[in-house]
């Protein structure tokens, strides 16, 4: 079979590999090639992957070539926001990595010129698709939950040989400990539990990986539009193992992780009882559901249909991420979420 939708990527990191991994084997893409910054990163990316692919020497003959009809942005995100613009103002359905910009005008400004062009869209919060999340928001669905009266959900990565000068340890490249990482306890938060309308949040200097150019450690109380309420925490600074906890208290029954009880679904439940699954307890981009969400975009776009996590939805997690950002820079005092 030909490929229809040729793929161009926008960096040649640790994550492109997988991207490169996943359209490489869908029957209706072919990965074109690859734009990096460093010469020669990109041409080795392709052959580790046995694809036959180009490397762009710039950022206009990766834009020139008309074969490319999906872009997958994966460079640092102080670049994505003009990348992705460009993209879609191309013609071109976007794969957006996380986080999806560094500003609220950046991401609006995405979000506007996805919308004039049209194009399909989505982000890489591909906890969405990891199994354990998957059968909560099932259960969720069904009613175990009932309405949401506590959750909380955590981002424990602590960096481990992070060196002095190291991207992710700068403020203009990544930006805060819940852009950089959080984001994904806040948008898993949001997803499972509801909007969020205001949070409170305070930030922790670093104590152990002393390179970081933003406080590595932040915590936020969140107040949720049903009025329920919750807590943010994003750890990257600290002597612990990758950890992911999201835990959701409703009317109907409550979900810890992988664990549920419901005294009234379960009639006669002591205890929580736990399903066996793919926990999302791993770091490594390896373990993430990349597939998953590679064929769930694929399906958007031959369907014409909007994807749960484009940059319409999106939109709205980051949104918490830069009202905890703010809330810290004013000592902890609440601040509205902007999320239209």
């Amino acid at each position: 079979m030909s490929a229809k939708y040729g793929v161009g990527l926008l960096g040649a990191g640790w994550v492109a590999g997988e991207y490169v991994k996943v359209f490489r084997d869908h029957p209706l893409t072919e990965v074109v090639g690859i734009y990096n910054r460093t010469p020669g990163k990109a041409s080795r990316l392709l052959q580790t992957h046995g694809v036959a692919g180009t490397e762009y020497p710039t950022l206009d003959n990766f834009f020139a070539d008309e074969r490319i009809q999906i872009v997958v942005s994966c460079t640092h995100p102080d670049v994505r926001a003009d990348h992705c613009i460009r993209a879609a103002q191309t013609g071109r359905h976007i794969v957006i990595e996380k986080p999806v910009a560094l500003s609220r005008p950046e991401t609006a400004a995405i979000r506007e010129a996805v919308a004039q062009a049209g194009v399909k869209t989505v982000t890489s919060f591909v906890l969405r698709w990891n199994p354990q999340f998957v059968t909560v928001r099932k259960l969720i669905d069904d009613g175990v939950l009932g309405d949401l009266i506590y959750g909380e959900a955590d981002y424990w990565h602590p960096a481990r040989r992070a060196q002095p000068g190291s991207p992710y340890m700068r403020k203009d490249v990544v930006g805060s400990a819940f852009l950089s990482g959080g984001c994904h306890a806040v948008d898993m938060l949001r997803y499972l539990g509801g909007e969020v309308r205001e949070v409170s949040a305070f930030a922790a200097p670093p104590k152990r990986v002393h390179s970081f150019e933003f406080d590595p450690v932040v915590v936020a109380s969140v107040k949720f539009a049903n009025d329920g309420v919750g807590k943010l925490s994003a750890l990257l600074d600290g002597d612990t193992p990758y950890r992911f906890n999201c835990r959701l208290f409703g009317t109907n029954g409550s979900i810890q992780n992988n664990e549920v009880y419901s005294s009234t679904n379960y009639p006669g439940a002591h205890e929580y009882w736990s399903f066996p699954t793919i926990s999302p307890n791993s770091g490594d981009v390896t373990h993430h559901p990349f597939k998953a969400e590679i064929e769930h975009f694929l399906d958007c776009i031959e369907n014409d249909i909007e994807s749960h996590a484009s940059i319409y939805d999106s939109y709205k997690s980051v949104a918490i991420c830069f009202a905890i950002d703010e809330s810290v820079a004013k000592g902890g005092q609440p601040v509205k979420v902007i999320s239209d």
